[in-house]
């Protein structure tokens, strides 16, 4: 699916070739320079690996760029997860992943900071995806609680049209968090999740996050008959709702704004990250 949007997008930017600069420096938007990036990626990514192992302080069950850190670094630690997920298969000689999930989730990190909040909670649903973890821990799913809380207070605001206060980047790492909390067993349609739809659906979370792990105010569901984290369920829906729209607006902008050759207000990491809000989400 990746590759499939990548060669979307090289298409997109090699099909014009304005001067695009960006800090002083032009963007490589040529169909060579994209490959060349491409290769560059591939051997990362097969030495990947062997490159993270020595990133790994043992002190701490974590990653981080400085070794000895007093502190566990979150943001560091959460990547490396996500690297490993990506390629599971290759990180043979280090720890389970879960025991760095598990020293992730002890660790000191801020549930009402989007980010952190967004990139904790893909790092658990992704590597644990039984939340074992989460569920031998009330203090993790105490604080899990309150980073889904804020991920879905980050959610964009149709009031706010192109003036929203999270960046694309930002909003992509939220969506793809509300993405995972749902169950993907449960088949929605959006249009019957509207109000006033004559048979409402039935959104659900993933049966295995624990009760205690969503926000209090939510979890016991949202009107009449609502059953236990439906409340949630339906917020997440919603979040994922505007985030779509937002991201669908802003490739069509985007792309307009290429086609015309505006190079003032053609962003390509904006292009980039709402794409991937639209094929995710």
């Amino acid at each position: 699916e990746r590759a499939k949007y990548m060669r979307v997008l090289t298409a997109l930017l090699a099909a014009q070739r304005p001067q695009c600069r960006h800090g002083g420096a032009r963007l490589a938007l040529s169909f060579g320079e994209s490959r060349a990036l491409d290769g560059q990626l591939s051997k990362l990514c097969a030495a990947g690996a062997d490159h993270m192992s020595g990133f790994f302080d043992q002190r701490t069950d974590s990653f981080a760029i400085t070794p000895g850190a007093p502190r566990l670094s979150v943001t560091t630690s959460a990547f490396a997860l996500l690297a490993l997920d990506a390629d599971p298969w290759a990180w043979t000689d280090g720890p389970a992943p879960v025991t760095v999930l598990s020293a992730l989730l002890a660790a000191e990190w801020r549930a009402n900071d989007p980010f952190q909040a967004a990139l904790v909670v893909v790092s658990e649903r992704l590597l644990d995806p039984a939340a074992a973890a989460l569920a031998s821990s009330p203090a993790s799913q105490a604080k899990f609680a309150l980073a889904v809380e804020t991920i879905l207070a980050a959610r964009p605001r149709r009031r706010a049209g192109r003036n929203q206060r999270e960046s694309a980047y930002m909003r992509y790492w939220t969506a793809r968090a509300s993405t995972l909390l749902l169950n993907p067993d449960a088949a929605v349609n959006v249009e019957e999740c509207r109000p006033g739809a004559e048979a409402p659906c039935q959104p659900s979370l993933h049966p295995s996050i624990p009760a205690a792990a969503l926000p209090a105010a939510k979890a016991a569901g949202g009107g009449e008959g609502g059953g236990e984290g439906e409340g949630c369920a339906a917020a997440v829906l919603m979040a994922l709702e505007r985030s779509c729209e937002v991201a669908f607006d802003d490739v069509c902008r985007q792309l307009a704004y290429h086609a015309a050759g505006d190079t003032s207000l053609f962003d390509v990491v904006v292009l980039a990250y709402s794409l991937l809000r639209v094929a995710r989400a």
